[in-house]
């Protein structure tokens, strides 16, 4: 007899925990980094930090040499005074970690699921930019679940693999840009066929 009231009221309570907004999820970063400042200004493209992206199903995140090819010698400047003595506070972090013989832990933002097998070389081999899933990266200065396109569904997915994508010489025919991930510096090509994405089940549940 106790258990039955017991058991009704745990039922209650789940049904009103799924009804409860999730928390806000964190995304603050061990280091303030600027995608803006590295993209937009410093004219880099996303392969340079995440260099498996085009030859791996992950895209990788830098590794501490990465960052020191360049703040080795680039201490960190801006016009304005503030946002420049911010990046130097970054770099001066970096440089802790680097001393320290520390990996930086960076936060994954843009995750999916374990049951989901996603390639990143297969997308961008064929041609789709990264602003097609993360967004216009170059626009932010700091990254979130909010700044994205698209909220990564099974639904979105199927959408793009079920209508047909033009191409120009057998790639995605996309807007031609300064760098990958940047600004665009031509319109698309006058497309010459069509590329329709696998619905197999397994491509993405393995």
């Amino acid at each position: 007899m106790i258990i039955l009231p017991v058991f009704l009221y745990s039922l209650v309570e789940l049904a009103r925990g799924t009804s409860q907004p999730a928390e806000p999820t964190e995304y603050s970063q061990p280091i303030e980094f600027s995608h803006k400042i590295h993209i937009e200004k410093g004219e880099i493209p996303c392969e340079f930090c995440h260099i498996y992206a085009r030859r791996s199903v992950n895209s990788g995140a830098p590794a501490m040499a990465s960052c020191f090819g360049c703040h080795s010698v680039i201490a960190g400047s801006d016009e304005d005074p503030q946002k420049a003595a911010k990046y130097q506070d970054a770099i001066k972090k970096l440089l802790e970690y680097k001393s320290g013989k520390k990996s930086v832990p960076w936060k994954k933002i843009h995750d999916l699921p374990d049951f989901v097998y996603f390639s990143h070389k297969r997308h961008i081999q064929i041609g789709f930019d990264c602003t097609e899933c993360h967004g216009e990266i170059a626009q932010h200065e700091v990254l979130s679940a909010e700044t994205m396109i698209t909220d990564l569904s099974m639904g979105w997915c199927m959408k793009c693999h079920t209508e047909s994508q033009q191409t120009v010489g057998g790639k995605i025919a996309g807007p031609a840009r300064k760098t990958r991930g940047g600004e665009i510096v031509r319109q698309a090509q006058q497309p010459d066929g069509i590329l329709l994405g696998s619905k197999d089940c397994y491509t993405c549940h393995k």
